[in-house]
This record gives C-alpha cells, sequence and structure tokens, in this order.
C-alpha cells in the first residue's frame, strides 16, 4: 500500500530491471558463451578452488580435524571434529567458539534431517562434524586458518 504515484515509479521500474538483458548487453555476452572461453574459465574456477581446497583440508588435517572424503565438485567439506581436545570436539561447541573468534562455519548437525522424529531423544549422529567452506579468497581462508589453529593451541 503506497500513494498512486509511488507504486507507479516502483511499477515502472520494476519493468526494467525484470524485463531481461537489452540488445546490446545479449550482443556482447555472445562471445562469452564460445566454447573456448567456457572452457578457459571452467579451467580457471578448477584450478583457484582447488587450490583453496588443499590449503583448507590440509592445514585442518594438521591441526586435528579429520575428513571421511574430499570434495571434487563442491566449495565445502565436512571435517570430524571429534580428535580435537574438548570442548572443541563438538560440532555445536566448535561452532561456537570459532565465531568467536570470527570464524564462520556450520555444525553439521543443521543438515541432519530427521523426518518423522524417528531419533526422538537421540543426539545426531553428525555432532562431531563440521561444514568449512573454501569459497573466500584464499587471504580470508588463511587468516581463518590462522585464527583456528591459535584457537586449537589454546585448548591443547
Amino acid at each position: 500500500m503506497a500513494p498512486r504515484p509511488v507504486i507507479e515509479a516502483v511499477s515502472s521500474a520494476g519493468s526494467f530491471l525484470d524485463g531481461g538483458g537489452n540488445r546490446p548487453l545479449q550482443r556482447a555476452a555472445i562471445p562469452l558463451l564460445e566454447d573456448a572461453h567456457v572452457i578457459a574459465e571452467t579451467r580457471a574456477v578448477h584450478e583457484i578452488f582447488g587450490e583453496k581446497r588443499h590449503l583448507m583440508l590440509s592445514r585442518l588435517e594438521r591441526l586435528g580435524v579429520r575428513f571421511d572424503h574430499h570434495p571434487e565438485g563442491t566449495f565445502y567439506a565436512w571435517g570430524n571434529v571429534a580428535g580435537l581436545p574438548p570442548p572443541l570436539n563438538d560440532g555445536m561447541a566448535f561452532f561456537r567458539a570459532a565465531l568467536a573468534e570470527k570464524i564462520i562455519s556450520v555444525p553439521s548437525e543443521f543438515f541432519d534431517v530427521n523426518p518423522g522424529k524417528r531419533r526422538s531423544g537421540a543426539r545426531s549422529r553428525f555432532r562431531s562434524y563440521v561444514r568449512f567452506s573454501f569459497g573466500p579468497p584464499k587471504a580470508v581462508l588463511e587468516r581463518a586458518l590462522d585464527r583456528l589453529e591459535a584457537l586449537i593451541a589454546r585448548h591443547t
């Protein structure tokens, strides 16, 4: 609800925003769809993410985080923190401690589907897992890994 002139102005702007790309923009995009360009971009993304994946997994493994499987097609990995010193050996506690260090991770319990509440009262089977993302820029990952290393050292 708004005055008629406001609704008309928003409606007018909306048609420019959701109407698709204009003809010059569409023509400029055509070369970006050519096979050689797509292949080069794909290789570059694979290389950059491969480097970041290796950096993150190798550093976390040295700190005591274990990975059942190394990711091949995603930008995150599920790490088992059970081997870390308490209280960091619990996904939720790890999440809270990391957050206090300005590091975002996600306890895997958040992803545990329990349809029909079949496991009522039972703790999640993923309680010792954490999801780590290597999507951020490499410099951000390095700072986060340095902070995690210091955090774990304080609990050792």
